[in-house]
């Protein structure tokens, strides 16, 4: 067995002899199917797991193992049938089953059950009678086929499970059933990994080079695992291009992020202590280091571009478990400590992967800055409580969004004004609606999505209580894209000759900013926000309005507005109490509020937006910010814009303040 030395599994059962209830999720899991019935499927039918949501809304459908029909929404409650529900229920019960067999073979390991290793080597058995009659199939964006599944990336997800148990089973199976797992199925698994693998840094190469490597090492075919770490875009290649100067995965969102490092792991933890481990390289620690040095206050991830539940607080104590026991740092320790001040560590990951005990550490947040890298920078005040997110760096190719110089803003973990993530990539919101510039706090040009641009720091100050960011955005010079595949899904005429400049003037009591747009001339600019919380300036008494364009302007209702060249207080009320925005323009606009979708996206949201119909060469926008209680008392008594230079002076709490700050140069 490849997994577990002798001496590590004789220890591990010991432990098991007090701890067995860790071995509960797993007995109900495979108890599931035992009881239901095993469903394999006997030709390639599943298709993406990601169509298994609701057209309407982006829900995830109820999932059940015995009914492939009836697929029900949680939030809207219609029931879907027909494809492309029924191959992507496929898709999830090849998982559930894939799953289980490594359940079911870890069972038998640990605990000597015998009725799992039964249904375990019931589920190989069954897949490798029926792999040789699964043709490739698929059609997913950014993927190649597969055979059990639509795309090369799930087809990897399923080998590593299969390959995984069956090291744990191999010596209890009889030489024909060997060879038929062998030979049906994990090696022709493996061979149509090395085919359908893509030349591009990706999580998707990760996954694949990861059971790719696993495969030969459980069937000791070297060749297989020399392929997976040392070829052209394998693992080794992936760890040297895909990773930035400061340690992000090269995708920008901290959900591929932990997806891509978790793909690393299981390879990892498979090739502890051989040669074959790459443990010894810089990367890892590193990458494990820096998501916490932009925790939120309450030490979640923001969601950024296609960003989803694996910054979820909780979760990441399966990732640092790991990395705690390999490399030790008080910094994984401070984490997984305050993950278990909420939730117990009774969870079967620490006692396989973890230390026997975790030092006392804390962390201390800061404020955060990197222009050569992620291109990302977070403020926090004080008292540690406020997080404001500035995204001015790298296109991060697929999993991006087209957001370049926004803000994501939360207090004491409270989203007050934040990235919205997206929802399952098969619904159609996910293109129409999260993925696009209009539905980001940012700036738009005649609703269209921004085409790539890194952005850069200009400016970069603290003194006296106070941070200072200026970033650019320039569409007059080419960009830099990543070696990986995407699809256009901007245009590039509309932001033709455009520069963009923001300056964030950040203190404990608010935050200012001045937004200038050159080169527009002619195009229709918004400068967008979104904040979550009820908005208490309705403008029910204003014009109605249609707001055409892209495909996200469909999903806005509500919409309402007038022309103003004043300032506009706008003001949402969330669980953290007041959050007041004070907006200004150097040219006339019309001031809008409308609902729009939340994520989930059964809630709404009202965003405002500033909008200059037809924008001249130079327009500035600026804003103040502030997040206080529904006692404040504010007045916005004077701002000016002259060019580049902005000016504001306002009265908060009977005290007056006045700033002037410079946003691009003259």
């Amino acid at each position: 067995m490849v997994q577990f030395a002798p001496e590590e599994l004789a220890s591990l059962k010991e432990k098991l002899r007090t701890r067995s209830h860790l071995l509960d999720g797993l007995r109900k899991r495979c108890d599931y199917l035992i009881e239901a019935g095993l469903r394999i499927p006997d030709r390639g039918v599943a298709t993406w797991g990601h169509y298994f949501a609701c057209p309407d809304d982006g829900a995830h459908l109820r999932y059940d193992y015995k009914s492939d029909r009836d697929y029900i929404c949680p939030v809207c409650g219609k029931a879907f049938n027909g494809e492309p529900y029924y191959g992507a229920w496929w898709r999830i019960t090849n998982s559930v089953n894939t799953g289980t067999a490594y359940c079911g073979a870890l069972l038998w390991t640990l605990g000597g059950e015998d009725k799992y290793r039964l249904l375990s080597a019931r589920i190989l058995l069954e897949y490798a009678e029926n792999y040789p009659n699964y043709e490739e199939h698929g059609d997913i964006p950014y993927n190649n086929k597969g055979r059990m599944n639509s795309q090369t990336l799930d087809e990897a997800t399923s080998m590593d499970s299969l390959a995984r148990a069956y090291d744990m089973l191999k010596d209890t199976l009889p030489p024909t059933e060997r060879k038929l797992i062998e030979e049906n199925l994990l090696v022709p698994g493996a061979e149509l990994l090395i085919k359908n693998r893509t030349n591009q840094i990706h999580n998707h190469e990760v996954l694949i080079g990861s059971a790719l490597g696993i495969i030969g090492l459980v069937l000791g075919r070297y060749d297989y695992v020399d392929h997976a770490v040392n070829s052209k875009y394998g693992l080794i290649y992936q760890l040297e291009h895909a990773v930035l100067d400061d340690w992000l995965w090269f995708e920008a969102t901290f959900h591929y992020h932990f997806f891509a490092l978790e793909a690393f792991m299981s390879y990892e933890k498979m090739a502890f202590g051989t040669k074959y481990s790459l443990l010894g390289r810089p990367e890892y620690r590193q990458m494990y280091l820096m998501p916490l040095r932009l925790l939120q206050a309450d030490y979640s991830l923001p969601r950024l571009g296609d960003g989803g539940s694996a910054c979820i607080f909780a979760q990441l104590a399966g990732h640092y478990e790991f990395m705690y026991r390999v490399y030790g740092d008080r910094e994984f320790a401070a984490m997984l400590n305050r993950i278990y001040e909420k939730h117990p560590r009774d969870m079967l990951g620490a006692l396989l992967y973890g230390k026997e005990t975790i030092e006392p550490a804390e962390l201390e947040l800061d404020d955060y800055h990197d222009s050569e890298g992620s291109g990302l920078t977070v403020m926090r005040g004080s008292d540690k409580t406020q997080y404001l997110l500035f995204r001015h760096g790298r296109y991060g190719g697929e999993h991006d969004h087209y957001d370049k110089l926004s803000l994501h803003y939360s207090v004491n973990g409270t989203q007050v004004m934040p990235d919205l993530g997206t929802v399952p990539y098969g619904s159609p919101k996910h293109y129409r609606y999260f993925k696009n510039t209009f539905t980001h706090n940012t700036v738009c040009i005649n609703t269209q999505n921004q085409p790539p641009c890194n952005g850069e720091t200009l400016r970069f100050e603290k003194h006296a209580g106070e941070t200072l960011i200026e970033c650019r955005a320039d569409w007059t010079k080419p960009a830099s894209t990543p070696d990986s595949y995407y699809i256009k899904q901007w245009d590039d005429e509309a932001y033709a000759g455009v520069r963009f400049e923001r300056t964030v003037l950040f203190t404990d009591e608010f935050f200012l900013e001045a937004f200038r747009v050159r080169g527009a001339r002619g195009r229709q600019v918004d400068w967008i926000i979104h904040p979550k919380g009820r908005c208490e300036e309705a403008a029910a008494d204003k014009e109605a309005l249609t707001l055409a364009g892209s495909p996200p302007t469909e999903y806005f209702r509500n919409a309402r507005g007038w022309r103003t060249d004043k300032p506009v207080i706008s003001a949402w009320i969330n669980e953290e109490g007041r959050f007041s925005v004070c907006s200004v323009c150097s040219a006339p606009s019309v001031s809008i509020y409308a609902e729009a979708p939340d994520n989930p996206a059964e809630n709404d949201l009202t965003y405002y937006i500033r909008r200059v119909p037809s924008a001249g060469d130079d327009v500035v926008f600026a804003a103040l910010f502030r997040m206080g209680t529904e006692r404040d008392e504010l007045t916005f008594d004077e701002a000016v814009t002259d060019g580049g230079k902005v000016s504001i002076r306002f009265t908060l709490n009977g005290k007056t303040y006045r700033r002037e700050y410079t946003v691009g140069e003259n």
